[in-house]
């Protein structure tokens, strides 16, 4: 098996770009040449191979390749955590030369670390009929087949079983409390396999929210649950944006997402300037305005004043000095939240 980085991710691992798209239809296609019937499906079922970087940072659905030696020889995929606290695990792919080492072992522990982060109960996924080898490596990892099948009516004629694995939800790395104009607040950080989540709930108000970002603290899915309705943004992290899935070009160039009933979401950008040893920075938020349906592109300033303080400015005018702790969490903003 391939060494594992200094992260426990497999060697060579990243999320998958728009330049992955021939070397990982490459993959796909030599896997289904080892099946009678199986064929690619364009612009059918398989309509996300030409475009895969794109059409993940627009389903909110992470997307990791394996790279060694500029060749694309694993991919795993996982979708987004449902209403029943469940991940699906797509796009399970292993280069024949690269099978029998452990990879994709390792990469289904990837999918499940990353559920497991986002609060998930379970795994499941879908697989081809003929796919036997693959049904017995999944079973031996405590994925469970539920009796159900599904016909795709496709080129390949396919059927599918549904398989299901159990999974705990990880604790939160921190839990911090706030108490401000919108009442209690009490709001977790959660690492992911290269990523964070981030999560709040303000009961007085019947809000949460939810946020994944990639290793660099760019914001890549989003959910406000307010006011009976949510929002849902995804990003590329290169600052195209989708709201509900449709492109969002009025969001063009922002990095962060920012809540303003929440100072969970101040932490991103201080996080990332953090990393990359920059005090003083010029960014941009996806602004989301609670209440209402409003969500604008909204510029900011991010100034470090101390070891641990930031001045904060917009340019709606708005001026607040930020106290945060070890993990770029918020205690003190300005006089309008403090923490408990």
């Amino acid at each position: 098996m391939l060494a594992d980085d200094r992260s426990g991710l497999p060697a060579g691992l990243r999320r998958v770009a728009d330049a992955d798209a021939d070397g990982l239809i490459a993959l796909v296609v030599a896997a289904f040449e080892e099946y009678p019937g199986c064929v690619l499906d364009l612009p059918g079922i398989d309509d996300d191979l030409p475009t895969p970087g794109t059409t993940a940072a627009q389903r909110g659905s992470p997307w990791w390749v394996v790279e060694i030696d500029g060749r694309i020889v694993a991919s795993i995929g996982a979708g987004p955590l449902d209403r029943r606290a469940c991940v699906e695990l797509k796009r399970l792919y292993v280069d024949r030369d690269h099978r029998g080492r452990g990879l994709a072992t390792r990469l289904i522990e990837v999918v499940e670390r990353h559920a497991a982060g986002l609060g998930a109960t379970s795994v499941e996924l879908w697989s081809d009929t003929r796919f036997a080898a693959a049904h017995h490596r999944y079973e031996q990892l405590g994925y469970q087949r539920t009796g159900e099948e599904r016909q795709l009516h496709d080129p390949s004629d396919t059927t599918e079983y549904r398989l299901v694995k159990p999974i705990t939800p990880a604790a939160a790395d921190v839990t911090i409390g706030w108490d401000g104009p919108h009442g209690a607040e009490v709001a977790s950080l959660t690492a992911l396999p290269d990523g964070w989540a981030l999560a709040a709930d303000l009961p007085d108000r019947e809000v949460t929210i939810t946020v994944e970002v990639d290793g660099s603290w760019r914001t890549r899915r989003a959910e406000v649950d307010a006011d009976g309705s949510v929002r849902r943004l995804t990003s590329d992290g290169a600052g195209t944006w989708w709201r509900d899935g449709h492109e969002a070009p009025a969001l063009a160039g922002a990095t962060d997402v920012d809540v303003e009933v929440s100072p969970l979401t101040n932490t991103l950008p201080i996080r990332r300037l953090l990393a990359a040893g920059q005090e003083d920075a010029e960014v941009a938020a996806a602004w989301v305005r609670v209440p209402g349906d409003t969500v604008q592109r909204l510029d900011q300033r991010y100034t470090r004043t101390g070891r641990r303080t930031w001045r904060y400015r917009s340019t709606t005018g708005f001026e607040a000095d930020l106290t945060v702790d070890e993990h770029g969490l918020v205690e003190r903003y300005g006089e309008v939240w403090h923490r408990t």
